[in-house]
């Protein structure tokens, strides 16, 4: 599982790096191209940043979550594009545990009534990438709020000697797609640097987490937004 979550983290740097290259690319080859259509032509790097801040995933110890984020600018009026790599790590919650433990308890065979069965910690984690639509109606604002959804894949990793190289294990490892929805608000103290928080809540079709970040932003070639036709 080890080096999936290489092999994943490798391509999240790599996505983000050349997602604006691989649209001119595609233009190049055709006006009439897909990239063109949904005026994708337009993305370019114009920030990156990082945040921090607790996440509270279902049936999982509370932990912090930490991110990097990629701003490829607006695609549209308004509406941004942004790609974020997270990463959380912690462990399920003891009675979650112990709720597995009683099953495993029934299940045996015990003429005494004696038996006893500890497992322990079970240790999980999750690496995203994930794209961000975002509505930012007031862009080069001193105080710029916004809204958005946005979808990614996420690679969920559990870990106990107990459950090493068992079915247990290859059930609660998974690379899943999920959705999120999220809302911020950035301030710009100086021209180039923003500093925000934000509230994003995310949803797989195995768990769901609702994680408060706070970070900030440093932005190239600062320019003034899109305008329409």
């Amino acid at each position: 599982m080890r080096r999936w979550i290489s092999g994943f983290v490798r391509c999240c740097a790599i996505l983000v790096v050349l997602a604006p290259a691989a649209g001119e690319s595609a233009l190049a080859q055709g006006r009439g191209s897909l990239f063109e259509r949904l005026n994708l032509d337009v993305l370019r790097l114009t920030a990156v940043g990082a945040m921090v801040g607790p996440v509270n995933p279902s049936r999982v110890v509370s932990t912090q979550a930490y991110s990097v984020h990629a701003d490829y600018g607006e695609i549209t009026r308004h509406w941004r594009v942004v790609f974020t790599v997270s990463y959380w790590g912690s462990e399920f919650e003891r009675q979650v545990v112990e709720r597995f433990e009683r099953r495993l308890l029934e299940a045996m065979t015990d003429p005494a009534g004696d038996d006893t069965l500890r497992i322990g910690s079970i240790k999980v984690s999750d690496i995203s990438l994930e794209t961000d639509m975002r509505w930012a109606p007031r862009p080069v604002s001193l105080l710029r709020p916004y809204l958005g959804g946005g979808f990614g894949a996420h690679v969920i990793n559990a870990e106990s000697p107990f459950i090493a190289d068992t079915f247990v294990e290859s059930a609660l490892d998974n690379i899943a797609a999920g959705i999120a929805g999220v809302a911020g608000l950035d301030i710009a103290p100086i021209r180039a640097l923003t500093l925000g928080v934000q509230g994003r809540y995310t949803l797989l079709s195995n768990t769901r987490f609702l994680t408060f970040r706070a970070g900030g932003s440093y932005h190239f070639n600062v320019r003034q937004p899109l305008r329409s036709p």
